[in-house]
């Protein structure tokens, strides 16, 4: 068994780092539950790409409260929006970039 990503801290970086707080939450809670067997790795993914869409939405919805506030985009905030393609939850997904 492949041991579980190491969840690395952006939190310094990000303009919201709770909606970060509330995947990686999402995140352990979901890897216990595949773990005991009462959910598959698919719903996993499905569960993770919705919760991930919702947030990247509330993000974006923030930002556009606050104006005054330079929307700056840092390579950590790209990646992390991109960091749950829609082909990580379809059957079959590109499982290499995946996780």
């Amino acid at each position: 068994m492949r041991p579980a990503p190491r969840i690395v801290r952006f939190h310094p970086r990000l303009a919201f780092p709770e909606l970060l707080d509330q995947e990686n939450a999402l995140r352990k809670a979901l890897a216990e539950q595949v773990q005991g067997g009462k959910i598959s790795l698919l719903e996993r993914n499905i569960q993770i790409h919705k919760l991930h869409a919702k947030i990247v939405d509330e993000e974006q919805g923030r930002l556009k409260a606050a104006p005054s506030e330079p929307a700056k985009k840092s390579l950590v905030m790209t990646q992390w929006r991109l960091s749950n393609p829609e082909t990580c939850t379809r059957l079959g997904g590109n499982a290499a970039n995946c996780y």
